[in-house]
């Protein structure tokens, strides 16, 4: 595909010796009444809790997470927390959803509602087969609109998404909060695309634990996803059996060129000034680039990382931050939300156990 893909999406071992908890009480901001019922999770994880009559919640994490936390309510505005883990006040307010009926418009458009959401699909869920086995339970709630001033296909929902992921036995309830396809002239072929983007927030619950072909299927998808490159990035000894990393056509050492250190609970990720590291990517056109890899794992699977930010964090699960100021290309970068797994997923093969 050419043009530029941004994916907001979104995994390991060793859990920090000091669990951190995050707790709270939530309120209606005009009655300033406790609320019930709010879904209190950290975004793209596993970890989950809701408020009880007294509007109070209570989340026990055994690591820090590079995430934020998010405040869902049916009836309310979604709040979403920005560094939970650094966040001291423990009140929070949300605002009641305004019951405002959009006049709908008739629009003629040469794309049928199957054939958007066909292309919605295939960029939201993917095209792997963990990404083809995924179901949208409330396919009715998406709503799809091509602007053919410029060649644009949106997406949103005014509900959170419910997908059963069948493949890796996840439900993932995602609220969408922007879907864009980018064309270069008015089709849906995605070979014509020249952006690709979504973002939202997602809660992950696990359908299956206990079932070793799952299992399986999970830690071969962990293997080859961007939060187990972190990990190893940032390991005191990376194996570099499992990916070999490319500045331009020369093969690497990480320490060449970036610099980690440990900062509380996490790794801190420094790209070396004036080296000889590839500064330029013919598909980012906005934004100082501050260095660029090249990536192969042992499968052959081949990715580029293109640094917008001359450092970052990451966390024990092999969770960067700022997450957007990192971009994948090639195979790690068409990852999509089939292909995903928590931010909290641990893996441990040697733990499989039958049902």
């Amino acid at each position: 595909m050419r043009g530029l893909i941004l994916i907001l999406v979104a995994c390991t071992l060793c859990p920090s010796l000091h669990a951190q908890t995050i707790e709270g009480t939530v309120y209606d901001t005009k009655t300033k009444e406790p609320i019930v019922g709010v879904v209190i999770y950290l975004d793209g994880t596993s970890i989950v809790t809701t408020s009880d009559i007294n509007g109070s919640f209570r989340l026990v994490v055994g690591s820090i997470i590079n995430t934020t936390m998010v405040l869902s309510h049916l009836s309310y505005e979604s709040l979403i927390i920005e560094k939970p883990f650094e966040h001291r006040e423990k009140t929070f307010y949300l605002k009641e959803k305004m019951n405002l009926l959009e006049e709908a418009k008739v629009v003629a458009d040469r794309f049928s509602r199957a054939d958007k959401m066909r292309v919605f699909k295939e960029q939201f869920l993917g095209t792997s087969a963990a990404g083809k086995s995924c179901i949208i339970v409330n396919e009715e709630d998406i709503v799809l609109n091509y602007d053919h001033a410029t060649n644009t296909l949106v997406g949103f929902s005014n509900n959170p998404i419910i997908v059963e992921n069948r493949y890796l036995a996840y439900r993932v309830i995602f609220d969408l909060h922007r879907f864009i396809v980018q064309y270069s002239k008015m089709t849906l072929q995605i070979t014509d695309a020249t952006k690709v983007l979504y973002k939202g927030t997602s809660s992950f619950f696990d359908q299956s634990p206990f079932n070793i072909m799952i299992a399986k299927r999970r830690e071969e998808t962990y293997l080859r996803s961007s939060q187990y490159f972190w990990r190893n990035f940032v390991a005191e000894k990376p194996d570099n059996t499992r990916f070999k990393i490319y500045n331009r056509y020369r093969q690497i050492d990480v320490n060449e060129y970036f610099i980690v250190s440990d900062i509380a609970s996490q790794k801190r990720v420094m790209v070396i000034p004036e080296t000889n590291l590839n500064k330029g990517h013919h598909r980012v056109l906005e934004g100082t680039i501050y260095g660029v890899i090249s990536v192969q794992s042992n499968r052959n699977y081949r990715s580029e990382v293109v640094f917008l930010t001359n450092h970052f964090f990451v966390d024990q699960f092999g969770n960067p931050d700022p997450v957007d100021h990192l971009m994948f290309f090639g195979d790690m970068g068409d990852q999509r939300l089939g292909d995903m797994l928590p931010m909290d997923f641990v893996y441990n093969p040697s733990s499989r156990t039958s049902r």
